[in-house]
């Protein structure tokens, strides 16, 4: 037996450098930002973004150049789910706008609903870009973001537990913006984390 194995037959786990994990989720979040800013490129972005991280958990090739070239193979097929996804995100924007200074019908009712379809469609995105990595390999340009939506709406259901972490990583988003706005440039990086956490520990299950 290569003295390498462990007698249990199991992979030995890369070592992580905490510092430099926080240091390339710092990083990787904010070019999420940057590439997020036209809104409909929002998937393709967080697709590079927890590809990036799962590349630098895994010991492979974590360059910038690498998290550039993985947005560029995101971006065909991702329109569709871009589109609804910035339409989406100004609806949900204006019914919260509308609430606050009181001009939304029925907001006891609307405003409730509001936040959790938008933090269902969030975990259902976070999901789909994580997926997205695994069918990008397919003989057909943009067919894997279509395959990656169907698998995110199987698992966000079959692991309802990671559903639920994703879950608290947006309300830890929320919250860190309420207490200080300057920090809604830690988000993107929070959420990609968490997303390639989840699916990692979804693997392993």
């Amino acid at each position: 037996m290569d003295s390498t194995t462990p007698a249990s037959g199991r992979e030995e786990p890369i070592p992580v450098n905490r510092f430099a994990l926080f240091s390339e989720t710092l990083l990787a979040g904010v070019l999420v930002l940057v590439l997020s800013i036209p809104l409909v490129t929002i998937p393709a972005a967080y697709a590079a973004g927890i590809a990036h991280l799962e590349r630098h958990l895994s010991g492979r090739d974590d360059s910038l150049r690498s998290l550039w070239g993985t947005f560029r193979s995101a971006l065909p097929g991702s329109w569709k789910l871009g589109i609804a996804t910035a339409a989406a995100a100004v609806v949900i924007v204006l019914n919260l706008l509308l609430a606050i200074v009181g001009q939304l019908p029925g907001s006891s009712v609307v405003l409730p609903a509001t936040v959790i379809l938008a933090a269902a469609g969030a975990i259902l995105l976070l999901r789909t870009a994580a997926a997205w990595s695994d069918f990008a390999g397919g003989p057909a340009p943009g067919r894997g973001w279509p395959s990656a939506l169907d698998a995110a709406k199987a698992l966000s259901l079959r692991d309802w537990s990671g559903s639920l972490l994703l879950a608290a990583a947006l309300f830890a988003a929320v919250v860190f913006v309420w207490m200080l706005a300057a920090l809604f440039v830690v988000v993107p990086g929070t959420l990609i984390l968490a997303s390639a956490a989840v699916k990692m520990r979804s693997a392993r299950a």
